[in-house]
């Protein structure tokens, strides 16, 4: 059944699923296709055939555009999520992708490499650092904004996957998503400054599950 499902044409996820706007075209199949992107990005993937005999689905992946090219592998079972050994450099562009951001026309790029991201009942994990270097951005209102050189680590505390952004001087913020399905995030005063209309006299701290 499963091998009969991923030879379906890729453009049949219209039929079950809602397509995010940033999708343009659906080309290949579900066992090997492309996404194309807004912005000049693709998505290309395929499906791992021995995978489907063990119940799981592993799939290799490429984004890609003029200032992007990631790959990682992407595995999927009944009772987990994983992502593994995505790796390569982010472009700025990218961020165009993601509606309502309070910032635009930035400059960053990040190199990423991440061994792991996984969710299993009862524990999430993570490891890996995504480095990014100095740059700049404008608001809404076109104003410029100074983005500083950051790390992202990724890390696994007991049953948590957490994630810890840092300048050269003091953290910026962290977020954890624990075993017991809650996401919590935290923006010190010295990341809220970055974000512009975002309150810089303390902490703010998010939490909801899922």
């Amino acid at each position: 059944m499963a091998a009969l499902i991923v030879t379906l044409p890729a453009t049949a996820l219209h039929r079950v699923a809602v397509i995010p706007a940033q999708i343009s075209d659906l080309y290949g199949s579900l066992w090997k296709g492309r996404a194309v992107l807004s912005g000049g990005y693709s998505l290309d993937w395929e499906v791992r055939s021995r995978s489907l005999l063990l119940a799981r689905g592993v799939v290799d992946w490429t984004l890609q555009g003029g200032d992007t090219q990631l790959t990682g592998v992407a595995s999927v079972t009944p009772w987990a999520l994983e992502a593994e050994t995505v790796v390569g450099r982010a472009g700025p562009g990218l961020m165009g992708l993601i509606p309502g951001l309070a910032l635009k026309n930035c400059t960053s790029r990040a190199v990423v490499d991440l061994q792991s991201l996984s969710w299993r009942e009862g524990r999430a994990a993570a490891a890996g650092v995504v480095s990014v270097e100095a740059g700049n951005c404008e608001d809404l209102l076109g104003r410029a904004a100074s983005v500083p050189q950051m790390t992202l680590d990724l890390t696994t505390q007991g049953n948590d996957a957490r994630g810890l952004l840092r300048d050269r001087d003091s953290v910026l913020a962290e977020l954890t998503v624990t075993g017991d399905r809650r996401v919590i995030g935290r923006v010190e005063p010295e990341g809220a400054v970055l974000v512009p209309g975002m309150p810089t006299g303390g902490p703010i701290i998010i939490e909801y599950p899922f």
